[in-house]
């Protein structure tokens, strides 16, 4: 195991063997955990001259001590992320302390719950919800805690359907197909894969888009906010026909309070905001359930409107820099996503 001081020196050497000019890096802090190396960093510049142009200087550092990976996160992210992950806490125990759970839920809740106080405790590890998934996805579900879980092949969902399962609840996934414009093959190709290795039940609802597809194509609207009323709208109907209580989705920026919202008597859980989890950590997640990152932002359907009408880029562009701001996409991630914009 190696200290501060000795990584930094590992650092600085790397930097001057790869033709990086001469810095002396600052580490906050190190953790090890099963191979894998976390270096906290005090700034995000502190990050950058660790992780290096391109990633060479990480990639050497984790060559040289033979370790399986590196993770170089900042400490004023760490600081926001808490934050966001004590809100969830207590957000969490009000709902409990209220009887606002229903009771078919409290089981698999509690299981939210004690997996939320972890990762708050440890915010800098972003392997404690993928080891729990990995130690709990083939558990006995808590018969009578049927839950709807919004799945639409992309990776968001993806992952709130393998977290929802391995935290006991009973799945039933459902998937509001609109058409290829909005839901196409790969993602479909996700779906099936996904329900088939989870061995969930899964059902795909039709609904007619055609007055938003129409509009959108005719340049009247950006069809994102109506088409995901839509789906919410659909999930909350089938809600009602199957008698459950709660609903999840994939929403990663409905944080602390909205993360899990309680209306007539319905839970709606945005799953990865309860858990502040960020993009790398989902996909390293949902890769091991034969779901595939569909490269490129958005649907078929966003895509020709982004072409036809440059006016609504902006549009999509601020949900990019919104989860950018939140910490949940890194700032290469970012900027992949809007040149495909």
């Amino acid at each position: 195991m190696y200290t501060k001081e000795e990584l930094i020196e590992e650092i600085i050497q790397i930097r001057e063997e790869i033709g990086h000019e001469y810095v002396e890096p600052a580490i906050r802090d190190v953790h090890y955990h099963n191979d894998e190396l976390t270096i906290i960093a005090p700034d995000r510049p502190e990050k950058s001259i660790i992780i290096g142009k391109g990633g060479w200087v990480v990639g050497k550092l984790r060559e040289k001590l033979g370790v399986d990976s590196i993770h170089v996160i900042s400490y004023t992210d760490i600081i926001l992320k808490e934050y966001q992950l004590e809100l969830s806490v207590k957000h969490c125990a009000k709902l409990m302390e209220d009887s606002l759970i229903p009771t078919e839920y409290h089981d698999a809740f509690n299981n939210l719950y004690e997996l939320l106080k972890a990762k708050h405790e440890a915010p800098y590890n972003n392997t404690i919800v993928e080891e729990y998934i990995r130690e709990n996805i083939n558990r006995e579900c808590y018969e009578d805690a049927h839950v709807l879980v919004a799945l639409s092949g992309g990776v968001d969902s993806s992952f709130s359907t393998v977290l929802t399962k391995a935290l006991g609840f009973n799945v039933k996934a459902m998937t509001v197909d609109p058409g290829t414009i909005i839901l196409p093959k790969q993602f479909k190709i996700n779906i099936n894969n996904l329900t088939s290795t989870l061995d969930i039940d899964h059902e795909y609802v039709a609904t007619d888009m055609s007055e938003i597809i129409g509009d959108a194509l005719s340049g009247k609207i950006h069809p994102c906010g109506r088409c995901s009323k839509n789906i919410h709208n659909k999930i909350s109907e089938k809600l009602e026909e199957y008698n459950y209580d709660a609903m999840i989705f994939g929403d990663l920026l409905s944080t602390g309070s909205q993360s899990v919202v309680v209306k007539d008597d319905k839970l709606r859980i945005n799953l990865p905001a309860l858990f502040r989890m960020e993009k790398s950590e989902v996909k390293n997640v949902i890769t091991k359930y034969n779901v595939k990152k569909v490269k490129g932002y958005g649907c078929p359907l966003i895509v020709q409107v982004h072409k036809k009408y440059p006016q609504y880029r902006p549009f999509s562009i601020q949900r990019v820099l919104r989860e950018t701001r939140a910490g949940i996409l890194e700032p290469g991630e970012a900027l992949d996503l809007i040149r495909t914009i």
